[in-house]
């Protein structure tokens, strides 16, 4: 008997180590929190490892964007919120690159930036001074934003690397009702290669379009986001009350009198066009935050959305561990004499 208790005993010894092997190995990919460390002054262990994720947002700040641009102006601090809810909390990383148009379109500027930052802030006061303006034809410098944002952003190669492409116009030369730039970008780049750059980057591209986008610029907008590992959305737009809208979705009443100032604004209803912009960036880094071992609680899922299935929609296949651990048991009874 005290043969027995023994075995079982060195079974659930090394059942444990085993449980505890395959753990290690499926601990999701995860960076230390290093920014905050300095073990320089004492012999401590490690902090808690967090996930790190980088989203630029990448924005046509032409003159039929206006209701788009703010909605980031007005979600950008509670999608970065909602999304560090999460355990463990993410770092997370944001900057922003808006894009106009070549300099006979569009005389202000081309491209403007500001770097990945943990100080969402700067994110956004940056978003603060830009304004919907410009733009000249109807494509715009989508290849030149792109080419900014995947290769000319202080990019953390260990991080979850993401860019919200959010506009209306399709990029020059790609025969989109052209009246100027019909061969391309005049600086010579292009959506294509840039998807390239993304891929060997490991850079997810979600496109977003506008009311405006015609069917070129929707072909390309999923071209991109396919060929990237992200996701497509059309943006759905519905007129709401300016004082609920922004009570109910929870953002700083200092926006009500800056939305009252925008060209959308109607005076006689109180209302502003709002969209679904918001709602797919959170869902979107929701999404991506979980493949990297994030949890969330069920309420974050209010909204409908299957965040397990919304990038790659894979069957959920059987654990090796399973496996392992049916060898395990089969190569210790093979050793116990008194079985036979």
């Amino acid at each position: 008997m005290r043969k027995v208790f023994a075995i079982f005993a060195l079974l659930l010894l090394m059942l444990s180590s085993v449980s505890a092997q395959s753990e290690e190995e499926e601990t999701p990919s995860v960076y230390w929190d290093d920014e905050q460390w300095d073990d320089s002054q004492c012999d401590c262990p490690m902090p808690p490892y967090r996930p790190q994720i980088d989203v630029v947002f990448l924005i046509d700040s032409t003159g039929s964007m206006a209701d788009e641009i703010r909605s980031v102006k007005i979600h950008i601090v509670k999608i970065v919120k909602d999304v560090m809810e999460g355990r463990p909390s993410p770092r997370l990383r944001v900057g922003v690159v808006t894009y106009r148009d070549h300099e006979r379109e569009e005389r202000q500027y081309l491209l403007r930036k500001t770097d990945l930052t943990y100080n969402v802030d700067k994110a956004l006061d940056f978003l603060e001074d830009i304004e919907a303006r410009g733009g000249g034809d109807h494509p715009e410098a989508v290849a030149d934003g792109l080419h900014e944002a995947i290769n000319d952003m202080n990019w953390d190669k260990r991080a979850r690397k993401l860019i919200f492409l959010i506009g209306d116009a399709a990029p020059h030369g790609e025969g989109s009702s052209d009246r100027s730039y019909e061969q391309g970008c005049p600086e010579g780049h292009d959506y294509v290669t840039e998807i390239k750059n993304a891929r060997a980057k490991d850079i997810r591209i979600y496109t977003i379009s506008g009311s405006g986008m015609d069917s070129v610029g929707v072909r390309i907008w999923r071209e991109i986001a396919k060929e990237t590992g992200g996701q497509y959305e059309r943006l759905s737009y519905v007129r709401q009350d300016v004082d609920q809208y922004y009570t109910e979705e929870g953002v700083d009443p200092v926006w009500i009198a800056e939305a009252k100032k925008d060209a959308d604004y109607d005076t006689e209803s109180n209302s502003i066009l709002t969209n679904s912009l918001g709602k797919f960036a959170k869902s979107a880094m929701i999404s991506e935050a979980m493949e990297i071992g994030v949890e969330y609680d069920e309420e974050e899922s209010e909204s409908g959305i299957d965040y397990d299935n919304l990038i790659t929609d894979e069957v959920v296949e059987e654990s090796d561990f399973d496996i392992k651990l049916t060898d395990f048991f089969r190569r210790v009874f093979e050793k116990i004499v008194f079985w036979k």
